[in-house]
């Protein structure tokens, strides 16, 4: 008799999370520039999609939690723009003779089959997100059991960890000179890590 092998959709998405910025990395020509670049997308996408969370748990559970979302909203974007900035410092560390201006450029219009890659990542990571949000939070009702505390102090968790990795890689980058390659799989590592923890 054949039993079919059940595999959990959170293994499929930490495989895809971490491919897409390796196969960018090996053929697409990506710096670990843009691979922090597509994590950036991707950690947006998912602060919108903790507002959504949190408006649905608010319409639930009662209008009186509007404030604490607003709260916790406001301290997830300040600690997003601190995570920004101790990222864009780390790498200057890393490559004292990077050009954010540029790389955000050539990131956007770097051309596959055609396309501009900007105008494909983008809608597909807000798609995936939204997708995710509608499987695992609306099919699943966790709107009524779930607090608004909960939602964010995992998002906050990420950018503190963030701004404690970036710290750590720069403060090695200004010392030691290692491959790239070191710090694209450490990224990708440690941004897989997190994801497998907190899901």
């Amino acid at each position: 008799m054949n039993q079919r092998v059940k595999i959990n959709p959170k293994y499929i998405q930490l495989i895809g999370d971490a491919a897409i910025p390796l196969a960018g990395y090996f053929f697409w020509d990506w710096s670990l520039y843009f691979i922090i670049l597509f994590y950036f997308i991707d950690v947006i996408a998912s602060e919108v999609i903790t507002h959504l969370k949190s408006k649905k748990i608010q319409e639930y559970q009662g209008g009186y939690l509007k404030k604490k979302w607003v709260n916790h909203g406001l301290l997830s974007g300040t600690l997003f723009l601190l995570m920004m900035i101790a990222v864009h410092v780390a790498l200057w560390l890393i490559e004292p003779e990077i050009n954010f201006k540029s790389e955000v450029i050539s990131f956007w219009t770097y051309t596959e089959m055609g396309i501009q890659q900007g105008y494909i990542l983008v809608p597909l990571l807000a798609f995936a997100s939204y997708q995710q949000y509608k499987m695992t939070f609306l099919m699943t009702a966790k709107f009524r059991t779930e607090s608004i505390a909960s939602i964010w102090k995992h998002q906050m968790m990420g950018y503190i960890l963030a701004v404690i990795a970036a710290f750590i890689l720069g403060i090695i980058g200004s010392f030691v000179e290692l491959p790239m390659l070191a710090y694209v799989l450490a990224s990708v590592l440690g941004v897989s890590i997190f994801r497998y923890v907190k899901s």
